[in-house]
């Protein structure tokens, strides 16, 4: 006979009444600046807010560093600005004679541009990114001196591209800074957006169907990851650009020379998310002042009042030089009227390439 003794026996009734269950295991606290500033391995970071251009997270910024495979943004952003995806491509010789990663073409075989471009944003495809650049700009020197010229006018000042696809080879560079205004360029193209987003994708070619899978590991992974674009070379390690979105708010983030840009990703965004400023208050109207006359129904008598919505700021990007100052002088409104639609934790740090909401003061009638 098993006698159990009093303690047991109110241990099993209470187990018995709500279940045995495991405790509750509290949610790990968001890492501290200090932790991320211990912890983030790569050389050169930038974490920001879109919505408000504020950046939550800076190092060494305008330092230089090979880009890797996020060229392919700019191989992408070109090749979409001058064709919409539309076209066909017939590959030529010449667009196989690079490394891997490879679909791998086949020369003489034709493919949807739309497929190519699938191919170097999900895949990371080399000989896609080669087969693209030649056709779209008859070699691909052309296509090369292109982005050299998007990349200036973008304000992308201390970035050199030297290939489509971003092996190593002839010397070409990037900055943390000049890869976030390049994937803020690239996320304003709708369809660019869904397809660094997309996890699988089947592509046919010459040589059949392949299941490819985006180089994201983060992707349905990590909550709320969006579109990315990976890299990686010996000479340049990891490299990255990565969107997140929680609870309708979006942080961009992109990394340079890091030795796990997974284990920094998290950290950075889970550092980012938890020290996110509320946002700005909506905007009622468009960007010219409307006034609206409203008149109570229960005083029919009263006359009309009359209702100035403001208008919508203007978006205005920063300059090398610029202060809140200058900026407020240039548009006539008081720094005190900037930094209400534009919180900071540094009015002093402002980044080239960052987004400013520059309020324009109603017209009176």
């Amino acid at each position: 006979m098993i006698r159990f003794s009093g303690w047991a026996c109110l241990c099993i009734l209470l187990g018995s009444i709500h279940g045995f269950s495991a405790p509750l295991t509290p949610p790990p606290k968001p890492p501290t600046l200090e932790k991320v500033n211990e912890e983030l391995l790569a050389k050169s970071a930038l974490l920001m807010d879109p919505l408000t251009g504020q950046v939550l997270y800076a190092k060494n910024i305008d330092d230089t560093f090979p880009p890797a495979s996020t060229v392919k943004l700019m191989t992408a952003l070109i090749v979409y600005e001058k064709t919409a995806g539309k076209g066909m491509v017939t590959v030529e010789p010449q667009d196989t004679r690079v490394e891997p990663s490879t679909v791998p073409l086949r020369p003489g075989e034709t493919v949807p541009i739309s497929e190519l471009l699938r191919s170097i944003i999900i895949g990371s495809d080399n000989d896609s990114a080669m087969a693209l650049a030649r056709s779209t700009s008859g070699s691909v020197d052309r296509f090369v001196a292109e982005m050299n010229t998007q990349a200036v006018k973008l304000g992308m000042l201390r970035t050199r591209f030297a290939n489509p696809h971003g092996l190593p080879g002839q010397p070409q560079k990037t900055t943390a800074h000049d890869l976030m205004v390049l994937f803020n360029s690239f996320l304003t193209k709708p369809e660019l957006r869904q397809i660094a987003q997309t996890q699988i994708y089947n592509l046919k070619t010459a040589i059949g169907l392949q299941h490819m899978r985006n180089h994201n590991k983060l992707l349905g992974v990590y909550p709320g990851m969006g579109p990315a674009k990976t890299g990686w070379t010996y000479e340049a390690r990891h490299t990255y650009a990565a969107s997140a979105t929680r609870d309708g708010r979006e942080l961009r983030l992109t990394l340079l020379k890091s030795a796990n840009k997974w284990q920094d990703t998290r950290l950075l965004f889970d550092y980012g998310f938890a020290n996110l400023p509320p946002a700005p208050p909506p905007l009622l109207s468009s960007s010219l002042p409307k006034t609206a006359k409203t008149t109570s129904p229960v005083e029919p008598e009263e006359k009309p009042v009359e209702v100035v919505i403001p208008p919508e700021p203007i978006l205005y990007t920063i300059r090398r030089g610029d202060s809140l100052t200058t900026i407020a002088r240039r548009f006539n409104v008081g720094v005190e009227d900037i930094l209400l639609l534009n919180p900071m934790d540094d009015p002093d740090l402002l980044v080239p390439g960052q987004l400013l909401r520059v309020p324009v003061k109603p017209r009176t009638p």
